[in-house]
């Protein structure tokens, strides 16, 4: 089990840098990807008024992950956030693995341990702390691993028609 991503396993993270492009910006790390996919709607900042596109080649600029984070917490978010992130992540972290062999080959240098996203920030949906969490980002992980090896995801009704063979 990788119970962190932290020293060799870093490259899990979504600070880690790699380059994820979407709409003709080029995002230095999944993590500045995630928060630009936050808006839609103008934001103000600092007395300053950003289009979603102007914001987003904005974040696009700033080198620290962790900056991004906080900015990403302070913003306004789109109305249907909630029901957009998971297909947001999902694609930055394919977008990430799938375009750089170096990464594509440390992931799937973690063979079949399970990789939660263990943490101190209190992220329970992302990851796990203290034991709780739903772990989607090592939910996604391990499903483009196994989609990285050429694995293909087994349904309920496969796995019934096959049960006696």
């Amino acid at each position: 089990m990788i119970d962190k991503f932290e020293g060799r396993y870093r490259f899990l993270s979504n600070f880690y840098p790699c380059v994820i492009e979407h709409q003709g910006i080029s995002y230095p790390s999944n993590e500045h990807y995630y928060v630009a996919m936050k808006v839609n709607d103008e934001q103000l900042i600092n007395g300053m008024y950003y289009t979603p596109g102007d914001f987003r080649e904005m974040l696009a600029t700033i080198e620290n992950p962790a900056i991004v984070k906080r900015l990403g917490q302070k913003i306004k978010i789109r109305k249907d956030w909630d029901s957009k992130k998971l297909e947001v992540m999902n694609w930055g972290v394919r977008e990430k693995f799938n375009n750089n062999s170096t990464l594509r080959e440390l992931l799937l240098s973690t063979g079949d341990e399970e990789l939660i996203e263990g943490n101190h920030w209190k992220d329970t949906f992302w990851g796990v702390c203290d034991g709780k969490g739903k772990n989607h980002l090592g939910k996604i992980l391990m499903e483009v691993r196994r989609e990285l090896r050429g694995e293909k995801r087994v349904g309920l009704e496969q796995i019934l028609n096959n049960k006696n063979k």
